[in-house]
């Protein structure tokens, strides 16, 4: 008789200890999305131009040439530097998201 106590003594700890722990997975979790605004630095990384040159035309020029070929490589530098700027320009714009100039 006693052997049969301790056997259903014995069972109903099992059994117990089963419910025990397929009742905590039985809850769902609760899970809470909150959003929070906050400014973020974004770092951006803009190549360098191709348009952008160590050597513009005027430094191709020496003072020894003729005057013509000075003025003409003055005038291509500016084209040069004004493409360069635009360039500049749009990567910061891209950057920046907007850019205000004078």
């Amino acid at each position: 008789m006693r052997r049969c106590v301790d056997e259903a003594g014995m069972e109903r700890k099992l059994t117990l200890s089963a419910l025990a722990l397929l009742a905590g997975c039985a809850g769902k979790p609760v899970v809470q999305t909150e959003i929070i605004e906050r400014t973020v630095p974004v770092y951006c990384q803009v190549q360098m131009p191709k348009e952008c040159k160590e050597a513009y035309a005027v430094d191709r020029v020496s003072p020894a040439d003729d005057p013509l070929t000075i003025n003409r490589a003055l005038r291509i530098e500016i084209e040069e530097r004004w493409q360069c700027e635009i360039r500049l320009r749009a990567a910061l714009k891209g950057c920046n998201g907007t850019w205000k100039g004078k």
